[in-house]
């Protein structure tokens, strides 16, 4: 027996494998000398994505990467009739981007081909046409571009790879239609074929509105960021995450490290919502408790806005401090609540 076939004789999965090994084992070869490169390649143009996506501060869900594997590589020459695989298998190495909303498309579509040599773009939904179920997204054929040069990309140079974007509905109706294996119309049990039709109706639509709230949110952000100018106004506005996030940086601008959504979440998800409804009540609270706050920051720091917030109320409230407060927290809050100001009510 060969090196090669002892490769193949501990791997086979499947009848296509062993049939292309008894019939061209030349293009197992190559393809086991040549997946490394294929791999590498992989890994280059998912990181060449994500920092360039991050650069444009749009969010994303994931990148994920893989080469075929040999088993899926002879299945498709089997099935596909290839007659020169290395030339017309276009996803030996394949990227996907899952992003969040389908507006950002335009801005990663000019990232792809600002950053690669795009050989050919193909939107899935326009051509699967009326027989098919899905709700797929766009495929690109790239080669690495002209920023990716030097030594290491001499052996990627000329290989291509296939990058899917897709929403996470467009993703999530990939993954479940996989389990289906429902890929034309005419496999479908006519009972399940308008249920089908419909959740694909659901899937472009729930995108659309996604899109839609986004936009209504930055609409929301801009109105409150307009009445910061106007104090009482401002301080009028019910708490929430975005007023909250607003609310910090208005109120404490020398803080270095910046509050994340997550960190202000975790501030206002167990507060009392008869004590604490507008920005107006949390200015109050940080008045009241200023020299207290001060006292325990000359022991422990806080390094955040939405940390100080926290300590600022859980001085205030007892109920609140009961909330998950490391033993030292609680010990300095006992310790410095006689500081706190009892008389100061309103503004």
């Amino acid at each position: 027996m060969t090196r090669g076939a002892s490769i193949i004789s501990t791997s086979i999965e499947s009848l296509e494998l062993i049939k292309v090994w008894e019939d061209k084992p030349e293009l197992i070869r190559h393809f086991i000398r040549e997946l490394p490169q294929y791999e590498q390649l992989c890994v280059e143009v998912a990181y060449i994505l994500e920092k360039h996506i991050r650069e444009s501060k749009i969010e994303f869900s994931s990148i994920t990467y893989r080469a075929k594997s040999l088993n899926s590589f002879a299945e498709k020459i089997i099935r596909k009739k290839y007659k020169d695989p290395f030339s017309e298998i276009t996803d030996i190495a394949g990227v996907r981007l899952v992003h969040l909303y389908k507006s950002d498309f335009p801005i990663l579509k000019e990232i792809i081909h600002s950053e690669f040599e795009v050989i050919e773009e193909v939107d899935t939904v326009e051509i699967q046409g009326t027989d098919k179920f899905g709700y797929s997204a766009f495929h690109f054929l790239v080669r690495l571009g002209r920023r990716s040069s030097g030594a290491r990309y001499d052996d990627l140079k000329g290989l291509v790879c296939e990058i899917q974007t897709r929403t996470v509905l467009q993703d999530a109706w990939a993954i479940i239609g996989h389990h289906l294996s429902y890929k034309e119309k005419a496999a479908v049990p006519e009972i399940l074929s308008r249920k089908l039709n419909s959740v694909v109706g659901l899937f472009e639509m729930a995108d659309d509105q996604f899109d839609r709230i986004r936009t209504e949110r930055e609409s929301y952000l801009t109105q409150v960021n307009s009445k910061l100018n106007k104090k009482t106004e401002f301080l009028e506005q019910k708490i929430n995450l975005d007023t909250v996030r607003a609310f910090l940086k208005w109120h404490f601008p020398y803080f270095k490290n910046e509050s994340t959504d997550a960190h202000i979440s975790v501030v206002i998800k167990d507060l009392d919502v008869k004590k604490y409804s507008k920005l107006l009540d949390l200015e109050i609270v940080l008045l009241r408790t200023e020299k207290a706050r001060k006292a325990i920051n000359i022991e422990s720091k806080s390094t955040y806005a939405a940390g100080e917030l926290a300590g600022a109320i859980a001085l205030d409230d007892l109920t609140y401090r009961q909330e998950g407060w490391e033993p030292e927290y609680l010990h300095l809050f006992n310790k410095y609540e006689y500081l706190v100001e009892k008389n100061i009510k309103k503004l």
